[in-house]
Parts: C-alpha cells; sequence; structure tokens
C-alpha cells in the first residue's frame, strides 16, 4: 500500500475500498477484485475526506436518532393518554366538565411542548452542521480523540477560504 493510502471496510464481509495514492482499489483478502479506477488528484482527496468522515462516530448516529424518535413517540402518547383521561373525567363528571377542560388543556400543552422541543432539537442540530467545515484538521482532531490515526503520510488538502 502507498504511505498516503485509506481503506474502508465494507459492510460486505471481506470488502475494502481502498485509495491507494490516486486509485481506487476495491479489494477482498489483499487481492485486487477489479483494476484499478484511477482518479484525479482533487477527488482522490475528496473521497479520502469523505472515506474519513465515514469513520467518524458523528456520521453514524443511527441510535442516536432512534432513541430520539422514541423519545418524541413518547411525549406524544403522554399528550394522548391525558386527552383520553379528559374524555374519561367528562363521562364521569357529567355535569361537571372543570377537570376534563383542565386535562384537555394540558393534553394541548403537552402537544405543544413535545413538537417544540421536536423543533428545538433540529434547529440546535441545523446549527451544528451549517458550522461544520470538513477540513483535515478536523478529522485529524476527532480521530486523535478516539485514538483513531489516520494513515501515515496523508497529506492534507489545501486549505481554501
Amino acid at each position: 500500500m502507498y504511505p498516503n493510502s485509506n481503506a474502508v471496510r465494507t459492510e460486505i464481509r471481506g470488502l475494502e475500498l481502498v485509495v491507494e495514492g490516486s486509485n481506487l482499489v476495491l479489494s477482498a483478502g489483499g487481492s485486487d477484485l477489479i483494476p484499478p479506477i484511477r482518479l484525479t488528484t482533487e477527488e482522490a482527496e475528496r473521497l479520502r475526506l469523505e472515506m474519513a468522515k465515514a469513520q467518524l462516530w458523528e456520521w453514524n448516529q443511527l441510535e442516536e436518532l432512534k432513541s430520539r424518535a422514541v423519545l418524541r413517540y413518547r411525549r406524544y402518547l403522554a399528550s394522548w393518554l391525558v386527552m383520553c383521561l379528559a374524555a374519561f373525567s367528562a363521562y364521569i363528571g357529567y355535569p361537571s366538565y372543570y377537570l376534563s377542560v383542565f386535562l384537555c388543556l394540558l393534553a394541548i400543552f403537552l402537544w405543544w411542548r413535545a413538537g417544540y422541543a421536536e423543533q428545538q432539537a433540529d434547529r440546535d442540530a441545523q446549527a451544528e452542521r451549517s458550522a461544520f467545515l470538513p477540513t483535515w484538521n478536523y478529522l485529524r482532531q476527532r480521530l486523535e480523540e478516539s485514538e483513531i490515526t489516520p494513515p501515515a503520510g496523508t497529506p492534507p488538502p489545501e486549505e481554501t477560504s
């Protein structure tokens, strides 16, 4: 392998996607499966950056998305349960509807709060994504934090400001 090569293992057992110099190689068990694909220097650097991003935990957050969805559904379920309780209290408390009106207002508040919390989380995530600048310095810092070292001799792409 070249000193500035970058490899990513795929979900298919034994297959690796490797960028060696400016060649893209699909290999299995150390042997090439297809002839190397020649890339321009700019394409190779961009592909290296994308492959490095794929190895960071921030880009693979399916569990976090799942837990956020569960929390969202739990909040909406709480609102529906309070609304059902309001309907039941209206049935039991006829002709006095004070408790049912209070529970309806509480259900509306819980529904609004769930939507507001979801929108706030989306705004925060969007602000974080828009503030992110994909540079090698950030990737190296994140890889050092997670104790994964980038390939030796990988030159950073030219900074454009």
